[in-house]
């Protein structure tokens, strides 16, 4: 039975190069995770401000969130190994700069820009390596037989991805933690230098896998994305899920901490993006049957409804319970949001499409905590569980008052 239930994870890395490019993205992508606290944690160290290490940050997360796209085009245009080559050297020497800066206690302005160097020449490896499953499934189906098996496993494979999401997100916290706290400041930020170079040079090797540019398949950028229904209806409704995650995370440590546990924080967390994570398995198995704009709605409006349990509880055990279950909406929502995405997109802006769509996250989640911590600054840790319902509620809203582009979106799918 649980062979049976697991044969499409089985049957996605039965494609050639698969396995190596989905762990060079699991590599690469772990800093996604451990840079952000990684900067915190080694400003604090130094200068005991978490006002400075939180606004350096703020900048290196927006810019990081606004270029993502450009960098994508690129990839689409020129290839995904000449776009990394272009991008990683200044990432990881602006990244470094941080180091050596924050380190000898140079002045502030010093430390934005190095975040901003290593922020303006970051690649999304998220969106390359879901470009690559694409592309090996549907990309170079040689016969209708092959088409239609590519096209039955790929929400598989955006399952897996969500996955290796969840896991990045689980982990790299962890790991960047004990190592600026317990080896050295400057060690979390050291280790995600390390990860992402050796990702990218391990996916720089998997050439099998890599999509051609526009060129090699004749075709020019038509331009204009993000204009497009389903990119504008999914990055919308991203930008408000994004807030809802940065909302949560702030109400749960002010929840711990006001419970004079604050350590606990980091476990109920992982809690949740655990359930996360085994709806992301489960989506994987069973989803691929129904389409995805309906089933991006239906995780939406259950994702509401789930957020209302942790608002009926009493203890952190109950809250972690709560959050476990809320979790089992995340990633069926964000798997569907990108499925959405790749029925209508052409193939040579799919990476593009994927950064721009995902894009959204970042954003609102620096947002959701930014007013997540105003309004935890003047109220209980507790009442800040309602903002996490409120962004869910608004994202809904504006789904139901673009319903009729959701319709055009569905109909358009099936032609």
């Amino acid at each position: 039975m649980r062979a049976k239930l697991l044969k499409p994870y089985k049957e996605i890395f039965s494609y050639p190069g698969s396995l190596a490019f989905s762990l060079a993205g699991l590599i690469t992508r772990m800093p996604m995770s451990m840079t952000g606290l990684a900067i915190i944690l080694l400003i604090f160290a130094k200068t005991g401000s978490y006002g400075t290490a939180g606004a350096v940050v703020a900048a290196y997360s927006i810019a990081q969130s606004f270029v993502g796209p450009r960098w994508a085009r690129m990839a689409d245009r020129i290839g995904q190994s000449n776009t990394i080559r272009k991008a990683l050297p200044f990432h990881i020497a602006g990244l470094l700069l941080i180091v050596v800066l924050v380190s000898v206690k140079t002045p502030s302005g010093f430390w934005y820009f190095s975040a901003l160097l290593a922020a303006t020449f970051s690649v999304q490896t998220g969106s390359l390596i879901r470009r690559r499953w694409h592309y090996i499934m549907i990309g170079k189906a040689v016969d209708d037989e092959s088409l239609a098996r590519g096209k039955g496993l790929l929400n598989s494979a955006w399952s897996l991805e969500a996955l290796v999401d969840e896991v990045v997100f689980i982990v790299g916290p962890i790991v960047a933690t004990v190592l600026c706290t317990q080896v050295a400041p400057a060690a979390g930020l050291l280790a995600g230098i390390s990860f992402v170079t050796i990702g990218s040079i391990f996916l720089l090797t998997q050439g099998e896998s890599a999509p051609p540019t526009m060129a090699e398949l004749g075709e020019k950028h038509s331009g204009g994305v993000w204009k497009m229904p389903a990119c504008l209806n999914v990055t919308s409704v991203n930008f408000f899920l994004g807030a809802y995650f940065g909302a949560v995370e702030l109400a749960v440590v002010a929840i711990c901490t006001e419970a004079g546990a604050k350590p606990l924080s980091g476990v109920l967390l992982a809690v949740w993006a655990f359930g996360s994570g085994v709806a992301a398995i489960a989506n994987g198995i069973f989803a691929a049957r129904f389409h995805p704009a309906p089933r991006f709605l239906i995780a939406l409006l259950s994702l509401t409804l789930l957020s209302i349990g942790p608002l009926l509880t009493h203890s952190l055990l109950t809250l972690g319970i709560a959050l476990f279950f809320s979790g089992f909406a995340i990633s069926p929502a964000l798997i569907a949001g990108i499925s959405v995405v790749e029925k209508l997109v052409p193939e040579t802006q799919m990476t593009e499409a994927i950064a721009i769509v995902t894009m959204g996250f970042p954003i609102g989640s620096s947002a959701g905590a930014f007013i997540s911590g105003q309004f935890l600054d003047r109220h209980t840790a507790h009442l800040g569980l309602w903002l996490p319902l409120g962004f869910l509620a608004t994202a809904v809203l504006i789904s139901l008052l673009r319903f009729s582009s959701w319709r055009t979106i569905l109909q358009a799918s099936h032609l």
